[in-house]
């Protein structure tokens, strides 16, 4: 199964596997090109290795939770880093149809050599060989998401890959759940509040269960995948973050275009 238009998460991944034999997400744009970085053993093996431990992630990426990893091939792709983090491409081919010349996607992320992998990897006492059977040198792409695709939150960004993984994670959950919103606003006495929205899949008849018990399950998530949040937890108590349930294309579920990619991120 070839996956790709947004993050999976290592759950999804995992619940995939039970129909298809792999499962490999691509990296590209519409406005670019589609297929500029594929998951590989080698990949795919470093992110699984960096969810079991979040301090290798945290040392290769600089964050607990690790991003997409991708090889890309740098004849074609030259990939560099804004000062904001963002990633910049130019298209390396003189034969491309539409060229770009340092192309901002407002993704986040970076790049490192098969060697600076290795390297970083030995020495937290990691060796790349012991990732995948199969592997080659081609250098390393990794991708959080849009950058203006982030909720901010006591000073922390809450990420709509957060809410993934927290739904694949539980497989109840991820039978219910067909999308998500996340918004962050103030309420009447000027207190920051984290709102999840819910929309449950088509003609489900048991709902999502106690509203309470689902705030606890996306806060305790949130710590979990969430280094920042988990941080800025001491400001304020689980009340602030708050859980609405949607039927199927209901509220502000209602009224999408299934050509267009899912709204995660909401401003109301």
């Amino acid at each position: 199964m070839i996956v790709g238009g947004e993050g999976i998460s290592e759950a999804l991944r995992s619940h995939l596997l039970q129909y298809f034999r792999s499962v490999i997400s691509s990296y590209g744009a519409s406005d670019l090109e589609i297929n500029i970085g594929v998951e590989t053993e080698l990949t795919i093996g470093l992110r699984s290795l960096c969810f079991e431990d979040p301090a290798i992630s945290q040392t290769v990426f600089g964050r607990e939770t690790p991003p997409m990893i991708f090889q890309y091939n740098a004849l074609d792709y030259v990939i560099e880093t804004s000062p904001a983090g963002e990633l910049v491409f130019t298209i390396g081919r003189q034969t491309s149809a539409a060229p770009k010349l340092r192309y901002n996607l407002h993704d986040l992320g970076g790049i490192l050599t098969y060697r600076q992998l290795a390297q970083e990897l030995s020495a937290i006492g990691v060796q790349i060989s012991e990732l995948a059977k199969q592997q080659s040198h081609f250098p390393i792409l990794f991708v959080y998401g849009r950058s203006d695709l982030t909720v901010p939150f006591y000073g922390a960004k809450v990420y709509p890959s957060d809410i993934d993984e927290i739904i694949a994670a539980d497989p109840e959950l991820s039978e219910r759940v067909n999308s998500f919103q996340i918004t962050s606003y103030e309420d009447s006495e000027i207190n920051r509040r984290l709102k999840i929205r819910l929309e449950t899949v088509r003609n489900l008849q048991s709902g999502l269960g106690d509203i309470e018990k689902l705030r606890d399950q996306f806060f305790d998530g949130l710590c979990r995948y969430n280094q920042d949040f988990r941080e800025v937890t001491k400001m304020f108590d689980r009340s602030c973050v708050e859980i609405e349930v949607f039927g199927f294309e209901t509220g502000p579920f209602q009224d999408r275009d299934i050509r267009i990619k899912n709204k995660y991120v909401s401003t109301t």
